[in-house]
């Protein structure tokens, strides 16, 4: 939000229903979605799905910033009914935007 100017967000959106895992700046910017995976023989780029996190734990992060001010709303897209009905079934606060 410093480099945006901003004291909060007026919405935050988790924009896919896949953690990805974390690439450094210095390392690549902006990140995309594939990643160089050196567990991989050759050097096709591929997506590196972050397994130790899941949907659940991103939500009430999300949360999170709207209780300390940080961000006004949370939503989310790019996901199906199912993945929709999960997280109205925990959600504390309920998403602003599909």
């Amino acid at each position: 939000m410093k480099d945006l100017g901003v004291d909060y967000l007026d919405l935050y959106l988790i924009h896919f229903p896949i953690a990805m895992k974390y690439v450094p700046i210095s390392e690549r910017y902006p990140p995309e979605w594939l990643n160089h995976d050196t567990s991989v023989v050759g050097d096709k780029p591929r997506m590196v799905i972050d397994e130790q996190v899941d949907y659940r734990q991103t939500w009430e992060a999300m949360e999170s910033l709207v209780r300390e001010g940080l961000v006004r709303n949370i939503g989310f897209c790019n996901v199906n009914s199912t993945q929709i009905r999960q997280v109205m079934a925990y959600a504390q606060i309920k998403p602003a935007v599909l």
